[in-house]
């Protein structure tokens, strides 16, 4: 055998350990973002448990979905988690640190009866268009939104959270309305410290 074929068989046997070696350290790194439940930007986030989900989003665009499973926890793990669809909650959640960006001609959030929903520092946007109200929040359903913002939507006839229930069952805390709507009827919210 030549010098040069020794080479060639040394070179082609250090390419196959590399690409094991490449190929061990991807199955590693996609268990590792598995374990922690990790949803990278396009790719499709569900409830896999039948109730206590965790869900943490990495920054970038996201589809909307239905959370139907009680006790989910929602989170943007970084700031820039978007989701550009809509959000339905049909069971109790916390969702936190997320931006809601549709353009879709519904709201960006639906909360169904009977759930139970704390929003954390969200962001709720709607183009300029819309005219409808940003979260809806069916009778029946309860909703705490905690330091949120709401920007985009057109002054129209809607609030931006609509709600057909008690006062009592939807509380908004220190939240900034920063569209042309009310942020909520009297009589259907109840808010503090929101500007």
């Amino acid at each position: 055998m030549s010098l040069n074929e020794l080479i060639a068989r040394g070179i082609r046997q250090q390419s196959n350990r590399f690409r094991e070696h490449n190929e061990v350290v991807r199955r590693r790194v996609a268990d590792a973002v598995d374990a922690l439940g990790l949803v990278l930007p396009g790719e499709s986030f569900r409830e896999r448990l039948l109730k206590g989900n965790a869900l943490a989003l990495a920054p970038g665009e996201h589809g909307g979905s239905v959370l139907d499973k009680e006790d989910t926890a929602l989170q943007g793990v970084a700031p820039g988690a978007v989701l550009t669809r809509r959000l339905v909650v049909e069971n109790d959640a916390v969702i936190e640190n997320i931006t809601v960006s549709t353009d879709e001609g519904d709201n960006c959030v639906n909360v169904k009866s009977p759930a139970t929903v704390v929003f954390r520092g969200c962001t709720f946007e709607r183009p300029l268009t819309s005219a409808t109200s940003v979260v809806a929040v069916d009778a029946g359903a309860k909703v705490v939104l905690l330091g949120c913002v709401f920007r985009g939507s057109a002054t129209t006839a809607q609030p931006v959270v609509s709600h057909g229930g008690p006062a009592a069952s939807v509380q908004i805390a220190f939240c900034y309305n920063k569209t042309g709507n009310t942020l909520f009827t009297g009589g259907t919210a109840t808010g503090t410290g929101n500007v």
